[in-house]
């Protein structure tokens, strides 16, 4: 049986609601958020670099939380960055902005030693930038710009500090999964 035009009309019709309806639901579909991400940053004071763990721990109307927690072994020295961020934004591209505490001991392998030379250091860093991170996981960009607070202590009282300003930033690539 041979379809006229009007027949071929009315199937390429019904293909294409059914492709376009298939297309839909596939969209439509929830995309797992990919709540973990670990990068590697380097920075411009205090650790040059890291490895770090982020989570989102809270996906909000206005804002999406996340923390992160790193580690960096330099030479003589030890760092262990902690923060809080917050995103804005939808979907690949994020306004992020947080603070980060980066307690820094030079000469970590004399902490517990007596006569306790090692020397203790404090680094703020409140910071703005931009986090490229896909909803579903993948590739992770972030990159920040921050003023950052170095507090050093004296040795014997780690209350006294001497406090100085600096202008910085970070880059930090990894993998959201």
């Amino acid at each position: 049986m041979k379809k006229t035009g009007s027949q071929k009309t009315k199937s390429l019709c019904i293909s294409l609601i059914l492709l376009f309806s298939f297309v839909l639901l596939a969209n439509s579909q929830d995309v797992a958020i990919a709540r973990n991400t670990v990068y590697v940053e380097g920075t411009s004071h205090g650790a040059y670099y890291s490895i770090n763990y982020d989570r989102i721990f809270r996906l909000g109307a206005r804002f999406t939380n996340t923390y992160r927690v790193g580690f960096s072994l330099l030479h003589n020295a030890i760092a262990l960055p902690v923060g809080l961020n917050f995103l804005k934004g939808d979907g690949f591209h994020h306004f992020e902005f947080g603070l980060t505490v980066v307690p820094y001991i030079d000469k970590y392998q004399k902490l517990f030693q007596p006569g306790n030379i090692a020397d203790k250091q404090l680094y703020l860093i409140p910071g703005a930038g931009y986090r490229y991170q896909p909803p579903g996981g993948g590739f992770f960009f972030k990159a920040i710009a921050a003023p950052v607070i170095f507090l050093d202590p004296a040795s014997d009282n780690f209350w006294r500090m001497d406090g100085k300003v600096y202008a910085g930033g970070s880059v930090g690539a990894g993998i959201s999964f």
